[in-house]
């Protein structure tokens, strides 16, 4: 019930992601205001990172998460209810609401699967969760410009709503017991995000999570920007249906993750480090690749690899993460979603202004260099510094 519950906020996440997207620049007719909007809700999601750990240790869980669904429902009904010119003036309202709400409850929900699940069986939970994710993306994304062609933005917003009235019901009746608020006492004085930042100094390999996942959004902004651009190089007649085929593929390897997952890992939850980082260079070589003048069906295969991998590096890190105690737990994915905002909004404005020069492939071969760069340079510093432990001769007493 959690992942369908989960599931269902995701679609309604990326139902309004296509409809919102479509309105605001028919509304405004200007690519720098969908800009603006974008930017305006990853910096909310960034500041609900900062404090995103402390809600998952100071409130109750299962509360929040249905709270978060149910703002973002009643968000959307006033929306959908307003005339047309009423709409644009309370998009800030919108952009801001969506970014902290989802956030929040991205971070409330995936430091609560240890105790929901059990730390034995946070791997298999993570990938059904990604694996719902897929589902819920690859729909929303098709159903998103049909509805709102087929039906007018109000009721495409309504149905949007509707589904995180769903999740939330389904969150009420889930027998699953989240836990409670933290004992722990508060960290006093300083802002919400030091005590996350120094338990982080005590964590380095959770430290590397943080870091490579921001320079893994900040690359995957290039091609989340690139691929209209793109579309309409090769595939001029129709670049809609190249861009649908691009999500597509990527949503089919999203798909597969879980099992690639299963047998990676096998029961040894040790291997995550390197399957992480690994993963990570495997996503950018593909998308760089994706974006080469190669045969179409080569790079749906190419873009199957790359969401592979993207779903491979999430269940890896979100169950290494998991590994820590609460209320560390909470502050650690507070700091992975800062991290995860603050990248893509600045892979974001720094994309748009290199595709305003250069060619898509050399933006995202760029860009994704960077995540191929530093992820295997962690990947080798990490082996290196293993073997010279290894290789350090213990001293024998002389007889």
């Amino acid at each position: 019930m959690l992942v369908a519950g989960n599931a269902t906020s995701s679609f309604g996440s990326f139902l309004n992601m296509v409809a919102l997207h479509l309105f605001v620049y028919q509304a405004t007719g200007s690519a720098f205001a969908t800009g603006v909007f974008l930017v305006v809700r990853m910096a909310c999601g960034f500041v609900a990172g900062v404090f995103g750990g402390v809600v998952a240790a100071r409130l109750p869980r299962k509360a929040v998460m249905v709270t978060c669904d149910l703002v973002q429902a009643l968000v959307l009904v006033v929306f959908a209810a307003l005339p047309s010119d009423a709409r644009v003036h309370m998009l800030p309202v919108v952009a801001v609401s969506i970014g902290l709400l989802t956030t929040t409850s991205g971070v409330v929900l995936r430091s609560s699967v240890p105790d929901l699940v059990g730390p034995e069986n946070r791997l298999h939970a993570n990938g059904l969760l990604v694996t719902g994710r897929a589902i819920s993306m690859a729909v929303g994304f098709a159903c998103g410009a049909l509805l709102v062609s087929a039906v007018g933005y109000p009721v495409a917003f309504l149905i949007d709503a509707a589904t995180f009235v769903v999740s939330a019901v389904v969150l009420l009746s889930t027998p699953l017991r989240f836990p409670g608020r933290s004992e722990a006492p508060a960290a006093k004085g300083g802002l919400p995000g030091r005590a996350a930042v120094v338990a982080l100094a005590a964590a380095p390999a959770v430290l590397a999570i943080v870091l490579i996942r921001l320079v893994d959004a900040f690359g995957s902004a290039s091609h989340q920007v690139g691929v209209p651009v793109h579309a309409t190089q090769v595939h001029p007649g129709d670049p809609a249906v190249f861009v649908g085929g691009f999500w597509a593929a990527w949503a089919v390897g999203l798909f597969l993750a879980h099992r690639v997952a299963n047998r990676v890992y096998r029961g040894d939850l040790r291997r995550g480090a390197w399957g992480f980082v690994v993963g990570t260079a495997v996503m950018s070589l593909a998308f760089i690749g994706a974006f080469t003048d190669t045969a179409y069906p080569l790079v749906l295969l190419l873009l199957v690899v790359a969401g592979l991998a993207d779903g491979f590096t999430e269940i890896s890190y979100t169950t290494r993460v998991q590994a820590e105690p609460e209320p560390a737990r909470g502050q650690y994915f507070g700091l992975v979603a800062m991290a995860e905002n603050a990248g893509f909004g600045i892979g974001v404005l720094m994309a748009g202004g290199l595709l305003d020069a250069w060619r898509p492939l050399t933006v995202v071969g760029l860009m994704h260099g960077v995540v191929v760069m530093v992820a295997l340079t962690y990947f080798a510093t990490t082996v290196l510094r293993r073997r010279a432990a290894q290789e350090v001769p213990t001293a024998s007493p002389r007889s």
